[in-house]
């Protein structure tokens, strides 16, 4: 007798639902009877060229991960624009937003997140938006216009609220289209969770060159509205300055998209909690992404979420094989990355390795130090040691040997070279 497909139901349809379906369709080709059910318009896409959309530098044909031909070719059953707004882990059905229920016998939950808002007066007038999916890209370059739009039609100024890696990038984008723009920031500098504080100076110098203002250390205090009570006019600040602007990009952050996760018996704390191959606290359930934590770990870069795919298509196919109880032990789980950031700005080449504390030095009195300088190159690094191991290291200007450093972090190998010899390979002397 003909054993049916066992049912596959991917709720969620960013990368991360991309990339399994993707690695599925590599380990474990023509085993599932699929679906997958997206709250967006559009199927997957790489959301890391919103930027550069929003910059001019890339093209939205560029974003899809895979064709409509490929979702065909898979079987791959396409939901998109429509919702999950209810799960029912007993009956394991789930329902969306036009009424329809799916039913599945394998579930993964590829929720993703949301855009963080800081809760100010004014906070849901219009022209405040976020950057996170390509609908709100697109409601932006409607609103910034074209070079050759009439002005009284165009944002001119525009506040980013937020100086971390998206918001510089949101910045620079807007400012590359021709539009004013301000970024505020509740730290001392640009990018401080992964630069210290003489490589944010290099940074902040380099946004006033391109005539973006950074203002460190702001507190936003409310944003004021438009003589007929609808739309952004300004950002008030802590000290009083008022930062007229038609148009506010929030870069605050994410939050986990887990409200469906909490309508079930899933076990979830700030995310949905999962082991090291993604499995949730119900049999038959999985989360990945920025979803999902693993001992505490959430995620928000690719490197992490593509690892995890992986692994999850793997153990997809070990349980659709051999029951829900299937033994992984010859399954690689999931392991802890230490991952590298680099700005993605046209002109602009920053990267940063290792882990720093939130004021951007090393954190252990053990560690040493040494950095080099070429203020009129504008380029600087700094390299963190304990012991003889590699533990961060900190680029700006020229980024050509971040690869080395990068290996020699994460595999924590014993430094053969001399400092002075890794900090600059080229022999300057480091000051």
């Amino acid at each position: 007798m003909h054993r049916p497909k066992p049912r596959l139901l991917i709720v969620g349809f960013g990368m991360a639902a991309g990339r399994l379906l993707q690695e599925i369709s590599l380990q474990a080709p023509g085993l599932f009877d699929t679906s997958v059910i997206g709250e967006e318009s559009q199927s997957a896409y790489n959301r890391i060229l919103l930027s550069p959309l929003l910059a001019g530098e890339s093209d939205a044909s560029l974003l899809p991960l895979h064709s409509a031909s490929w979702y065909r070719s898979q079987d791959i059953a396409v939901h998109t624009g429509d919702p999950v707004i209810a799960l029912d882990t007993d009956s394991r059905v789930a329902s969306t937003a036009s009424g329809a229920c799916h039913k599945w016998d394998m579930l993964v939950l590829a929720t993703g997140s949301r855009a963080a808002r800081l809760p100010l007066p004014g906070v849901d007038l219009s022209g405040i938006v976020s950057l996170r999916t390509l609908d709100d890209a697109e409601a932006v370059m409607a609103r910034i216009g074209s070079t050759g739009q009439a002005d009284d039609d165009r944002v001119r100024r525009a506040v980013v609220v937020g100086g971390g890696v998206l918001g510089l990038e949101a910045a620079c984008a807007l400012q590359n289209r021709g539009v004013t723009t301000t970024v505020v920031h509740n730290a001392g500098w640009p990018m401080n969770r992964q630069l210290d504080s003489e490589a944010g100076e290099y940074l902040a110098a380099t946004l006033a060159a391109r005539n973006i203002r950074f203002i460190s250390d702001a507190q936003c205090k409310r944003f004021v509205a438009t003589a007929d009570g609808q739309s952004v006019a300004g950002l008030q600040l802590g000290d009083g300055e008022l930062l007229a602007c038609e148009l506010v990009i929030m870069a605050v952050g994410i939050a986990p998209e887990v409200s469906l996760a909490r309508q079930t018996n899933l076990s979830v704390a700030r995310a949905i909690n999962v082991d090291a191959w993604l499995r949730s606290s119900q049999h038959g359930v999985f989360a990945l992404g920025e979803c999902c934590e693993i001992d505490g770990e959430q995620f928000g870069l690719v490197a992490p979420i593509y690892q995890q795919a992986q692994v999850l298509a793997k153990v997809l196919q070990r349980c659709a094989e051999s029951g829900p109880d299937a033994s992984l032990t010859d399954v690689e789980p999931y392991t802890r990355q230490s991952l590298p950031t680099r700005l993605k700005v046209s002109g602009v080449h920053v990267f940063s390795a290792g882990t720093l504390d939130e004021t951007g030095h090393q954190t252990s009195p053990s560690q040493r130090s040494l950095a080099w300088r070429d203020k009129n190159a504008g380029e600087y690094r700094r390299l963190w040691w304990q012991g003889d191991c590699l533990q961060a290291a900190v680029m700006f200007g020229d980024v050509d040997d971040s690869g080395i450093y990068e290996s020699l972090i994460e595999n924590r190998a014993p430094v053969q070279a001399s400092p002075q010899a890794l900090l600059n390979p080229a022999g300057l002397v480091p000051q």
